[in-house]
């Protein structure tokens, strides 16, 4: 009876400390390419090159439960389709560092489903701890990515 209740208690401590992965799907069938670990924070940024400023955007997000949330975008020059204005309970803040300077936009939005259309101008790269994936090596095309979180599987219902 003893050993029977460890190991359920293991099982228990095995799933609950499960690591939460980032899967890059084809959206239209939900077929699998790729699949990135999230680390312990479960944050990651996704960067890209903007189709019509052709500038450099980085798109940070994090997991909360079996969500995506964005967190803050950032960006050296404003664009088309990017944020002049915070919108409320958001904050729009310029940095300035050694490079340069850029805006930062410090949000908590929640994603539905991140679906990422690709172009042919490359330089899309998602990145999650100390691991990058190119994004560019399926061509323009979409592709979803997708939380896979085993011990908030309570969250996707």
């Amino acid at each position: 009876m003893r050993r029977a209740a460890a190991a359920l208690l293991l099982a228990g401590c095995a799933a609950a400390t499960a690591a939460c992965t980032l899967d890059v799907l084809d959206p239209a069938g939900g077929a699998p390419l790729a699949r990135l670990p999230l680390p312990a924070e479960r944050g990651f940024v996704l960067t890209y090159t903007h189709s019509v400023s052709l500038r450099p955007v980085e798109s940070r997000y994090v997991v909360r439960g079996n969500a995506i949330v964005q967190v803050a975008e950032a960006f050296d020059e404003h664009g088309p389709g990017m944020s002049t204005a915070p919108a409320p309970g958001e904050r729009l803040e310029l940095q300035r560092d050694g490079s340069g300077s850029r805006f930062v936009l410090h949000m908590s939005r929640p994603i539905d489903r991140l679906v990422v259309r690709l172009h042919e101008r490359p330089a899309f790269r998602l990145t999650a701890g100390r691991q990058t994936l190119e994004l560019d090596r399926w061509g323009t095309r979409s592709v979803e990515l997708r939380p896979d979180c085993p011990d908030q599987t309570e969250d996707r219902k």
